[in-house]
């Protein structure tokens, strides 16, 4: 699977979840790194248990990390 097809499967794992609006980009060294921009209201749910699980799916898509971008452009 592509680093573009993980995070297009990251995004519909987020809309399932109620993160409208999310985008997933890939960064970092072999693309291990799924940085995830949600809107501003949505930070707080993922700092939590909801956000530890969405983590886990989203690195069980082949990510070694997950980093939620609190500046997205």
């Amino acid at each position: 699977m592509s680093a573009d097809e993980r995070a297009l499967r990251a995004e519909r794992l987020l809309a399932a979840r109620g993160f409208a609006g999310a985008r997933v980009s890939v960064e970092g060294h072999e693309h291990e790194i799924a940085a995830v921009r949600v809107p501003a209201g949505a930070w707080e749910r993922l700092a939590g248990d909801e956000g530890a699980r969405v983590a886990w799916e989203v690195k069980a898509l082949g990510f070694r990390y997950v980093a939620l971008d609190l500046a997205p452009a």
